[in-house]
């Protein structure tokens, strides 16, 4: 019977602790995604709101216009300091609201965001003229002001309230007492539980569209949801 050499078995030794170690790690990665998976998998407890559901159950952290009942709601997710966001409310806002929210088939719901810090307080502005039942009126104006560097500032801010006639005093005590702040940071985490990662965003029903996109983009798709109901 041949005899193993000492080195012949310390081969078989470094191989076979090799093969340990690869075993080991094979299973430990293992391990690791289940325990990734288990951590990360959605549970009833985890269920993400819609924007729209958000929106219906905090109803001062949205502006909405059209009717309750409408076929289609709409959420919108923008930034005034967004230049996508500024070519859709010059080019399409108003024509897909007299087209589908006065005809009664879109409920528009807006949901204040801001990007960054730095347009955060544009987003409570607009909910300050919220307050007196002008958000619409003041976001239109706000994104008709240029350059993008005024619109964010607070002179911006007065230009647009003072251009749909607030109640000015009304407005700067809101804008003072910063008590909007809270609530578009609220929306902003709600936006991101929902995947928005750039705007404008708008959520048509169970449809996304993304970007500044022409009438003809948003009349295609709620067309497409009517005919599906």
């Amino acid at each position: 019977m041949a005899k193993t050499t000492p080195q012949r078995r310390k081969q078989q030794t470094r191989e076979t602790n090799w093969v340990v170690i690869g075993g080991l790690i094979v299973l430990g990665i293992a391990v690791f995604g289940g325990l990734l998976w288990l951590a990360l998998r959605p549970t009833e407890s985890q269920t993400v709101q819609t924007l729209a559901e958000f929106c219906d159950g905090n109803p001062d952290n949205c502006a909405v216009r059209g009717e309750a009942d409408a076929p289609v709601t709409m959420v919108e997710v923008s930034d005034f300091g967004c230049i996508h966001c500024t070519t859709f409310h010059r080019e399409t806002e108003q024509a897909l609201s007299e087209q589908y929210v006065d005809s009664g088939t879109v409920r528009w719901v807006v949901l204040p965001y801001a990007l960054s810090t730095t347009t955060v307080p544009a987003a409570a502005a607009a909910l300050c003229a919220g307050e007196q039942d002008r958000y619409f009126e003041f976001a239109h104006a706000l994104f008709q002001i240029d350059p993008v560097e005024t619109r964010i500032t607070a002179a911006g801010y007065r230009q647009a309230a003072e251009a749909v006639t607030l109640d000015m005093d009304a407005f700067d005590s809101c804008m003072d007492d910063g008590r909007n702040l809270d609530i578009v940071n609220a929306n902003r985490e709600a936006a991101r539980n929902n995947r928005v990662s750039g705007t404008p965003t708008f959520f048509l029903n169970d449809e996304t569209l993304s970007g500044a996109q022409p009438l003809d983009v948003f009349a295609q798709t709620i067309n497409s949801l009517l005919a599906a109901q």
